[in-house]
């Protein structure tokens, strides 16, 4: 992992903040503690001195002028990192969309269940081991409510299914990623699954921190 790597955590488009003890005070202290350097920006202009994006949960839907930076900021070999959520709560799925379809990804306004693969009985608490990158010393994550993915690009491929699908013979896509230029653009169907509660459980840690510092 390179230590000295750079993590914008944006708020411009209404996200949850990284500065938020009480949910993120694990994971920005985890990333601290390796030496990674991370900050709440309001100004998404900003993003470009930073290696990695992060838009957790935005509840504002993005320009022609900021798709254009981003593609721009891939390109550059940087990643973005696009975390959802279960039921198009807040216009969730729109929001990430109006981004993430540029990139031929697509967040579904659903929710995934898990009958037979969850934590303490709660079919809404995915627990999955299938996990195809970032997955350096993980064996399993929690990946509460979240969302599936469709990935409709020739560049994109999973990054993790879950381990029985629940509505559909199909895999489950819950993580899914975009190669563009030589950066990548990551879609997730939750935005809890490295807050406080769930990074406390299974690898969660170790998968957040190998998402965030490669």
């Amino acid at each position: 992992m390179t230590s000295r790597i750079k993590i914008a955590w944006d708020i411009s488009h209404l996200e949850f903040t990284i500065e938020d003890h009480y949910y993120f005070s694990i994971l920005k202290s985890s990333l601290r503690e390796v030496g990674a350097v991370v900050k709440e920006v309001n100004s998404f202009k900003d993003i470009a001195r930073y290696d990695v994006t992060v838009l957790n949960y935005p509840e504002k839907t993005f320009t022609k002028d900021e798709i254009k930076l981003v593609r721009e900021y891939l390109q550059e070999g940087k990643r973005v990192i696009a975390c959802g959520y279960y039921n198009n709560e807040d216009n969730i799925a729109g929001c990430i969309n109006s981004l993430s379809s540029r990139f031929g990804l697509f967040l579904n306004g659903d929710k995934v269940r898990d009958k037979s693969s969850n934590d303490e009985g709660d079919d809404l608490l995915v627990v999955t081991s299938r996990i195809l990158f970032y997955n350096d010393s993980v064996d399993m994550i929690l990946f509460p409510c979240s969302a599936s993915i469709n990935i409709h690009a020739d560049s994109g491929r999973p990054v993790m299914f879950t381990k029985n699908s629940s509505h559909s013979r199909r895999k489950t896509v819950i993580g899914a990623e975009a190669q563009v230029g030589t950066g990548k653009f990551i879609l997730l169907g939750t935005c809890v699954f490295w807050d406080n509660f769930a990074i406390r459980k299974y690898s969660n840690l170790r998968f957040s921190l190998n998402l965030l510092l490669k």
